[in-house]
């Protein structure tokens, strides 16, 4: 049995029927030998961006402990749920979050060599206007006496 972090998005209109929605998906839970954790409501918040034309949903979290294959099932009854909007199921391992087993896609994460991690960040600095031109200046001066190096080695050949 592995511990997994379930969150749903109930569509807004049904805000006075939440708590049967979460109880269903309790025994959907309990019915595959799952065990419920802890759960909280998070409330009705402001969606990131439109879902189903809702800007708004109801927010439900809960920590359950249940075999793997059985969570494929959960999934499955949550994606096909008209009461959810969207879902995301986390596997979570010691207090992290290991992967997200989502309907949209997955993500990769990139690791970073050991080499790079013992370098230090470099940090930009941005120079005003005047030390930006003074620098120039100093480079445009560099180039003519180079330049007049050059012409001057060839014309005494």
């Amino acid at each position: 049995m592995k511990k997994y972090e379930i969150v749903y998005i109930i569509h807004p209109d049904l805000e006075g029927s939440t708590a049967k929605i979460t109880e269903k998906v309790k025994k959907d839970v309990e019915g595959r030998k799952g065990k419920i954790l802890s759960e909280e409501s998070w409330g009705k918040k402001k969606l990131a961006y439109e879902i189903k034309h809702n800007t708004y949903g109801i927010y439900e979290y809960m920590v359950v402990e249940i075999d793997p294959a059985a969570i494929n099932e959960v999934e499955r009854l949550l994606r096909l749920s008209e009461e959810i909007i969207r879902q995301m199921i986390v596997l979570v391992v010691e207090g992290r979050e290991v992967k997200a087993e989502t309907t949209k896609k997955k993500t990769t994460m990139k690791k970073e060599s050991p080499a790079k991690k013992d370098e230090a960040p470099k940090i930009s600095q941005k120079k005003t206007k005047t030390e930006t031109a003074k620098e120039e200046k100093e480079r445009q001066k560099e180039l003519d006496e180079k330049l007049k190096e050059i012409i001057g080695e060839g014309e005494g050949n």
